[in-house]
């Protein structure tokens, strides 16, 4: 499917921790920008070598350029998109631009995808996530009903990597500061923590095998359903 390309611009920059760092993009090319996509994903679009400016469009190769990223958040007012970049810990494209971002710099974006929590209303809420797909998991749930309840489990590599999140005062947060990526700290965590009655609506992603781990042993759980999972391998180690 044809995802519509635009350009912006970088308007702010803020580090939120010594591994996560927090880009607000501008530009007359998000006036039509979608609302309440916060959680989905969109493609950015970085310059080549070179360049200033990305190149737009569809050619020989332009995928090479492109990166998956969240919607942390959207001001139509102002015509902001933020974006938060995981950094210093890896090489990437992705991570390098966002590593060297000064204000002015150009981003290309098209998108965005779909939103990924399954349902904002289910019986309760379980969130898995490691720093890259922290963004996303924080966007859906300062998306849930003030009402809902049930747990987060995030997995990032210092205590200075912790975020003030608005949570419902129903989701208990549980911060796991690992930094050994060759074990799941995550599921270490998970077997651990309070399994609540009914159909929880389950959002799980981080790096490939530790998700698929994650979700073997959530799918033995009570109230466990496949329609109301989302399981995604974000990066393989």
């Amino acid at each position: 499917m044809f995802m519509k390309m635009r350009m912006t611009q970088v308007a702010q920059i803020e580090d939120l921790g010594p591994h996560m760092r927090r880009i607000t993009l501008t530009g007359d090319d998000l006036t039509d920008f979608p609302l309440d996509q916060e959680s989905a994903h969109f493609k950015a679009i970085f310059p080549q070598p070179g360049k200033t400016k990305p190149k737009l469009g569809m050619y020989f190769g332009f995928k090479k350029w492109m990166r998956s990223y969240t919607i942390r958040a959207f001001d139509k007012v102002s015509k902001a998109l933020t974006v938060d970049f995981a950094v210093n810990d890896h090489q990437g494209l992705g991570t390098n631009w966002a590593s060297n971002a000064k204000i002015g710099d150009y981003l290309g974006i098209a998108g965005p995808g779909d939103t990924k929590h399954t349902n904002y209303n289910a019986d309760w809420h379980l969130f898995v996530a490691d720093l890259t797909a922290l963004p996303a998991a924080a966007a859906v749930i300062e998306k849930l009903p003030e009402d809902a309840k049930g747990a987060a489990i995030f997995q990032v590599p210092s205590a200075q990597d912790k975020q003030v999140i608005r949570a419902p005062k129903g989701i208990n947060i549980c911060w796991v500061i690992n930094s050994d990526l060759s074990k799941n700290a995550l599921l270490e965590a998970l077997k651990t923590s309070t399994w609540l009655p009914g159909e929880p609506a389950i959002f799980i992603a981080g790096e490939i095998r530790q998700v698929k781990q994650l979700k073997d042993f959530v799918k033995e759980m009570p109230g466990y359903t496949n329609k109301q999972t989302y399981a995604s391998g974000y990066w393989k180690a």
